[in-house]
């Protein structure tokens, strides 16, 4: 399902950018994989658990309670590799356009595998301080370059199993007036 959230982003990126179809590629930023010439890569780099949605309530269902679906939060860094850096700059401000003008991704902008999953889906530009950048090119193997860095909340994955593992069958809370006078 994580894939379709960048496939999503990447459609949106492709149709509302105005620029020509084919402008956007999927991307790692591993050390050996090498980045298109003239493309704006996609590249998510980190998947973290949603910090407002850790303690979510039980779901009730009908075979009882269940643990709520897991809200996760993708993080992702949009380069252009090119060898203008006017054409750096511009393809990078096409990006910050679109998702500034569409930052909440609805049923109509998901791809079909997502609607049934999740609402939407929320692009938030995301400003991760020098260090950090450092840290992730680094550690990428990559030199630092001009890039955009973004977070997309939130993604629901549901529980893989209903049975068994997982499901509550009651919730009971019994209080006791024992020790006290």
């Amino acid at each position: 399902m994580i894939d379709e959230v960048t496939r999503t982003l990447v459609e949106v990126l492709e149709t509302r950018s105005g620029l020509d179809p084919g402008w956007v590629e999927v991307s790692s930023l591993e050390g050996d994989a090498t980045l298109t010439a003239n493309k704006l890569h996609l590249c998510l780099y980190a998947i973290d658990e949603h910090p407002h949605l850790r303690n979510a309530r039980m779901v009730t269902t009908p075979d009882g309670y269940e643990r709520a679906p897991l809200g996760v939060r993708l993080s992702y860094v949009v380069t252009y590799n090119g060898t203008e850096h006017l054409e750096e700059q511009t393809r990078l401000a096409r990006v910050v356009q679109v998702f500034h003008t569409v930052p909440i991704l609805g049923p109509e902008l998901l791809r079909p595998a997502l609607v049934p999953l999740v609402e939407k889906l929320t692009v938030r530009l995301y400003s991760p301080s020098p260090d950090e950048r450092t840290g992730l090119w680094t550690a990428y193997e990559r030199g630092l370059r001009l890039s955009l860095y973004y977070q997309v909340d939130v993604v629901l994955l549901s529980l893989l199993e209903r049975e068994g593992h997982g499901v509550v069958r009651e919730h009971r809370l019994h209080y006791s007036s024992e020790g006290r006078p």
